[in-house]
């Protein structure tokens, strides 16, 4: 009976357009470090910080780093 409930409860917001409560993380800019690389730190919706390095060519992914 549990399950029916909080499944009719999603299907209601669904069909309400009530949006889901997952935002994307909030990040900075890219800052330019003068080695031909640049960094940026994101916040999820739960706080956490995370930090991310990418090189500068074209074409580069960016990669988790430690946040210093």
């Amino acid at each position: 009976m549990i399950i029916r409930s909080a499944l009719a409860a999603a299907v209601l917001a669904f069909a309400l357009g009530i949006p889901a409560a997952i935002a994307a993380p909030s990040c900075t800019t890219w800052m330019d470090q003068g080695d031909g690389t640049s960094w940026r730190s994101c916040v999820n919706d739960d706080g956490t910080t995370h930090c991310y390095k990418i090189s500068n060519q074209p074409g580069s992914t960016q990669y988790e780093v430690a946040c210093k």
